[in-house]
């Protein structure tokens, strides 16, 4: 299989039977370098193991009476197959070692992808970072104006954030990709002292890490990779959600650049509502919600449970596409984004300087008032300034002990928000840097986890 299929037909029905298939041609092959099976007859299976040699709606069909896929899948391979080799498809496993085996590969198809996306939002955020480090604008707690900072220094965040979600996804690769092979139960009854042998011949044709106990009832580590896809998905969210209520009309900091053809409103001609960030919102809240399915899948009951598979399943295939497509709208969303810096400077200024009331806290403590009496005479001058609706320069200026420690021109230069954005240029600068040089690992790195190279 391709991994440039799009995610949502890598978990399709026919992706699937492949994948399936290629679990049986790996085992077949395993064991017949083990002289358990004639090495013949796992070359048929080899050479018959292909989704186009077997007649998909027939054994769709097949799969609709017995209601077990693999047992469906063994019995027309078997037939597709010349001679004898039809005897040895699917010898000494079951049902659960083919379909685990084979959603790990599919996850790991969709996992390459994921991080080819990641990389791609990664290069948007340097440039955005970059274009916007000295791009001054109010920073904002509890979603109130707080200190002056530069979009970039949002941006920065952002790229910081996502990086520790892709660290989190690739130091979980040699758990999820692992396969889980023993047979009925999991202790290697049909492959008498060669169980383990084969297990780590199985592994290693599947490019997979194994566990040391092979139990049916495990799948935490699938359970593992959902919840690192909903922890991304609150990240792209909470991007998309800042820059959606940055897009409305009282703020207007940033706005997506549709173009001209774009229809807000089937009444309302005048509306230009964001088309992107709403996509990215509504996506990762459905693949949030994949968390809960797959935490109920970990509930498996002893040795095996078919309740539970199906649960994972039916979770991993609509997490992974809907994590791909998230990424996509987010590289869209980022990448349509566009800043308009004469209004985030007009919102600095609503505030009539009171944002950059710090600056003139820590200056008049390190000339002699001290940290605790400059912060209260500060704070007493922001409630008459508000009180009395003039300007906070105006009432600090009148204020005769600050007067005599700090002039008026002095007072208005620590008022302008430019000269109070701490380390916010930098920061922006460095993490433009490493997100161009981070994407350009990732990609490697994704080119590594192609099936048939190790982890």
């Amino acid at each position: 299989m391709s991994s440039g299929q799009p995610a949502s037909e890598l978990f399709s029905m026919a992706s699937k039977i492949q994948a399936w298939l290629d679990v049986e041609v790996a085992l077949a092959n395993s064991q017949a370098e083990l002289g358990m099976i004639p090495v013949e007859a796992a070359r048929e299976i080899a050479r018959k193991g292909k989704v186009e040699c077997i007649d998909q709606a027939a054994l769709q069909q097949d799969i609709r009476q017995t209601r077990a896929p693999i047992v469906s899948l063994v019995r027309f391979l078997a037939r597709a197959c010349e001679g004898n080799a039809g005897d040895y498809v699917h010898w000494g496993a079951t049902t659960q070692n083919v379909m685990q085996t084979a959603e790990i590969l599919l996850i790991r198809q969709a996992h390459q992808q994921l991080l080819n996306r990641l990389a791609d939002c990664l290069d948007v955020l340097a440039v955005l970072a970059e274009i916007s480090a000295d791009m001054v604008m109010a920073g904002r707690t509890q979603r109130r104006h707080a200190l002056p900072i530069t979009f970039g220094f949002k941006v920065a965040a952002w790229i910081d954030e996502l990086l520790r979600h892709e660290e989190r996804l690739r130091s979980a690769e040699p758990r999820v990709f692992t396969l889980i092979f023993g047979g009925a139960v999991g202790a290697m009854h049909s492959f008498g002292m060669q169980g383990e042998a084969l297990s780590q011949r199985l592994a290693s044709h599947l490019a997979l890490h194994r566990f040391e106990v092979p139990s049916r009832s495990a799948s935490d580590h699938i359970v593992e990779y959902v919840l690192l896809l909903g922890l991304l998905a609150a990240t792209c969210s909470k991007i998309a959600q800042e820059l959606y209520v940055l897009m409305s009309e009282e703020v207007g900091e940033v706005y997506e650049d549709l173009g001209e053809a774009v229809v807000g409103s089937s009444t309302m001609p005048q509306k230009v509502n964001p088309k992107l960030s709403v996509n990215v919102i509504a996506l990762a809240a459905q693949l949030r919600a994949q968390v809960v399915l797959a935490m109920d899948a970990c509930q498996s009951s002893h040795e095996g449970d078919a309740v539970s598979s199906k649960v994972l399943y039916a979770a991993v295939d609509t997490a992974c596409p809907l994590a791909n497509d998230m990424l996509c709208e987010l590289e869209a969303l980022l990448g349509k984004l566009r800043l308009n810096p004469v209004r985030m400077r007009s919102n600095l200024e609503l505030s009539g300087g009171l944002i950059n009331c710090e600056n003139v806290m820590m200056k008049l403590a390190g000339a002699g008032l001290g940290r605790q009496l400059a912060h209260d005479v500060v704070h007493e001058a922001t409630i008459t300034a508000v009180r009395t609706q003039r300007p906070i320069g105006q009432v600090l200026t009148d204020n005769p002990v600050v007067d005599s420690i700090m002039p008026a021109a002095e007072i208005q230069a620590a008022l302008d928000p430019a000269s109070h954005l701490g380390d916010s240029s930098r920061i922006a600068l460095a993490l433009a840097r490493r997100a161009g040089a981070e994407a350009k690992r990732i990609r490697q790195h994704s080119q590594g986890l192609s099936a048939g190279q190790p982890i």
